[in-house]
């Protein structure tokens, strides 16, 4: 894939298009979140993605409030009837960190408010939903927006839950057809050890470790299927999930595995029996997105492009260069082949380009992210949320 920006002279350029999903009406203090996409089978694309800021508790429509925390919130599901071209408003929902996924002709709305999992149901394609149902009441959930993954007739979501002055993980499960705006439906599995116990800083672990003094982070867990059964990795009833790291090295990001049935997690193991925890990947840094295509047998990541050279240590933490996102594809998760850039800012949070989420079309690529524009301060003070769609964009070998 190449980006239109970098095609030279003599290459054909590829038809796209970019649009903007929604931008903060000036002067308000609001920031926006990571979004999600799914595309439909009629075609209608939908993206979801949340509000915050002092101006939220003004904004029409519904309206959540974290009382652990004192703020305001609102969620925005936008829809598509043009492949990406224009965008009108479906419904706003009162929480956050929310995940779009479609169960046979219902669409869901997973996400989170106070550390408590919610859901929404569509049951036309978002033109009408319910209101909000709590699917767990215990613990304090951290969700992402991330691929709600359907696997063996289950659908599994990973989510971070504080635990022994740490940060653990644990599973939901529902099994495919069932009646998920019930909260029985729903089965939680129990939360791992902090994951700075689980996921070892020695030379044997894996392929890599964190950089010295530095203070490593795991966060945005994304769960991957490993299908071919000649993969090191793969097992029964086993998927992967992998985060991004904050490990004092760019491109690096951590993965453990998750048994479906126990619902319990573990460090994946090498031949020789040492925990394979830290694997290098494209844009592992920051939140990214990995998906399986199971018709082309390959994996596709969408991630940041990070700085130039191999920062590490306290450089490689800083927030820079979070103006370029990349396409990258493999079919193993190690070999990684650069496909070409599909969004990029000017430097500075103005700039900002970050929290990529894709879904394949054929041939076609569809994409959004969130983006600062020129009243942001800093990276994380985001006010737009991008859309692009790419036609033919596959690599060669593909």
């Amino acid at each position: 894939m190449i980006d239109p920006a970098e095609t030279t002279s003599g290459e054909s350029r590829r038809a796209t298009t970019e649009s903007v999903v929604w931008s903060v009406p000036d002067n308000k203090r609001i920031r926006l979140g990571a979004p999600s996409l799914l595309v439909l089978p009629n075609g209608k694309w939908l993206v979801a993605f949340d509000q915050s800021g002092p101006d939220v508790k003004d904004l029409p429509g519904k309206r959540g409030m974290d009382a652990r925390r004192n703020r305001w919130m609102q969620g925005r599901v936008m829809m598509s009837a043009d492949n990406g071209a224009t965008w009108q408003l479906s419904t706003t929902f009162p929480f956050r960190h929310a995940s779009l996924f479609r169960d046979g002709g219902d669409v869901f709305l997973l996400g989170e408010i106070s550390g408590r999992p919610q859901l929404m149901r569509s049951p036309d394609g978002g033109g009408s939903w319910s209101a909000p149902m709590e699917i767990s009441g215990e613990g304090e959930c951290w969700l992402s927006p991330t691929t709600v993954l359907l696997f063996n007739s289950s659908w599994l979501v990973p989510c971070l839950m504080p635990v022994e002055g740490g940060m653990g993980l644990t599973a939901f499960r529902a099994p495919r057809g069932a009646s998920l705006m019930s909260r029985k439906t729903w089965t939680q599995g129990p939360v791992s050890a902090p994951l700075a116990d689980l996921i070892p800083a020695m030379p044997a672990a894996g392929m890599g470790v964190p950089w010295e003094n530095s203070a490593p982070t795991w966060r945005h867990p994304v769960l991957v299927d490993v299908p071919d059964a000649e993969h090191p990795w793969h097992a029964p009833g086993r998927v992967h999930a992998f985060f991004a790291a904050s490990s004092g090295r760019q491109h690096w990001a951590a993965m453990l595995c998750l048994d479906t049935e126990s619902l319990t997690w573990s460090t994946q193991q090498t031949e020789e029996g040492n925990p394979w925890s830290w694997i290098p990947l494209p844009g592992g840094h920051d939140k990214f997105d990995l998906f399986y295509e199971e018709s082309a047998r390959a994996y596709w990541l969408l991630g940041s492009r990070g700085s130039p050279g191999v920062p590490v240590g306290v450089d490689a933490m800083r927030e820079a260069e979070v103006s370029r996102i990349g396409l990258w594809m493999s079919d193993n998760l190690v070999d990684w082949q650069f496909a070409g850039t599909v969004f990029a800012g000017e430097a500075g949070a103005p700039g900002t380009r970050r929290d990529p989420v894709g879904v394949i079309l054929g041939n076609d690529l569809a994409m959004v992210c969130r983006a600062g524009d020129e009243p942001s301060r800093h990276v994380r003070e985001t006010t737009r949320i991008l859309c692009r769609h790419w036609q033919d964009f596959r690599p060669k070998i593909v």
